[in-house]
């Protein structure tokens, strides 16, 4: 039996047809549903959200998804699950408003990830009205910190929350083309409060650690 070379084109077309809905169908209603998150999210809470990563499927009602606000560039995982979005939004913020306290003590060079929390919150809050009950400090950094350093830090938060516990770790890696590399893409990429060691676990690096 012999194709016609009309019978070979039309093939050929049909066959790339097949492979293209295979392909992009899919990532195109992936895409979609980042989409709509997004802009949900942006109204639910009165920001501007962009996707930065999910896991997102063509046909899933049911997934992780991170944005990052375009007005403060904070980052926030949610869990998507038929419409309906679970997240800390109100405590993110609470942690960056932390952070932003520290900051000066451990240098603008470095990234501080502050955990004091505030989880279930249903709207944004000060820092004097936060009821913290312990806090969790990790931070990225190029060198060793020292113990005056950690134990300003402890003091800091001691003096705005109280004699609350405070666990501080550093996570020293001394390649400053890593270092940067890895702080941007936690930056934009992560909910700070949510980093640990292991999201580290692939690069050089060692641990300080201190307990106040």
């Amino acid at each position: 039996m012999k194709f016609t070379k009309k019978q070979v084109i039309i093939s050929v077309f049909l066959a790339l047809v097949i492979i293209s809905c295979i392909i992009f169908v899919p990532a195109v209603l992936s895409a979609k549903n980042e989409d709509n998150a997004a802009a949900e999210l942006s109204e639910i809470y009165n920001d501007q959200f962009v996707v930065t990563k999910s896991t997102a499927g063509a046909f899933t009602k049911k997934f992780e998804v991170t944005v990052q606000s375009e007005k403060t560039k904070i980052v926030y995982d949610f869990d998507v699950n038929d419409g309906e979005y679970i997240g800390e939004y109100y405590a993110e913020n609470v942690n960056t408003k932390v952070n932003e306290l520290l900051q000066p003590i451990v240098g603008e060079e470095n990234l501080v990830m502050s955990n004091v929390f505030q989880n279930g919150l249903q709207q944004d809050i000060t820092l004097d009205e936060a009821n913290v009950e312990n806090a969790t400090v990790h931070i990225l950094v190029e060198e060793d910190i020292s113990e005056e350093t950690a134990q300003q830090i402890a003091n800091t938060l001691k003096a705005q929350f109280g004699e609350i516990p405070v666990l501080i770790e550093a996570y020293v890696v001394d390649e400053e083309p890593i270092f940067e590399g890895v702080k941007t893409e936690v930056g934009q990429f992560f909910q700070l409060s949510k980093i640990n060691a292991e999201s580290f676990i692939d690069f050089k690096f060692h641990k300080q650690t201190f307990n106040y």
